[in-house]
């Protein structure tokens, strides 16, 4: 997979989010449907409160627990959090940043498993405490181009 590693001051981001099960694989079909399902006007102020990379709307998995977690839709900011969202503190951290190319959201789900699966057993790092991030480029989502980032939160392992 190709990756690179990035460190990040610690940021905020403001959005919606919304508790997602991971019991027989809803997190799936849930996290499309909220998508499909978010407002013109929520995507358009978030694409205004973007001024930090990584910018422009975001999605991230946030809170894990053993039965799911909130997944978010946000965008990187030191905007004010406008009413009717909800702001989240990142932070400071390494990430592993996956190239991601393929229509959404199959490209982006083999991805993560491919980086859960195969590459973070393998690669001396381990998951860091904090959100994992999808960053998804302007563009036509059902395209077998389609380009979108995994942004992972590492740390090195020792040894």
């Amino acid at each position: 997979m190709k990756y690179k590693t990035i460190n990040l001051d610690a940021f905020s981001v403001v959005g919606v989010k919304k508790f997602t099960s991971m019991e027989n694989g809803g997190n799936v079909i849930t996290i499309p449907q909220m998508w499909a399902s978010l407002p013109g006007e929520t995507l358009a102020t978030l694409q205004e409160l973007s001024n930090l990379e990584p910018s422009g709307v975001l999605g991230l998995c946030a809170n894990m627990h053993d039965d799911g977690f909130d997944y978010w839709i946000a965008a990187a900011t030191t905007k004010e959090c406008p009413t009717g969202f909800v702001k989240l503190d990142i932070p400071a951290a390494q990430w592993a940043v996956f190239e991601i190319t393929g229509a959404m959201p199959k490209a982006l789900q083999d991805g993560f498993k491919q980086i859960v699966n195969e590459w973070l057993p393998s690669s001396g790092y381990q998951h860091a405490d904090a959100p994992e991030i999808e960053w998804y480029s302007v563009g036509d989502m059902s395209s077998p181009d389609y380009k979108s980032e995994i942004w992972i939160p590492v740390v090195k392992t020792v040894g």
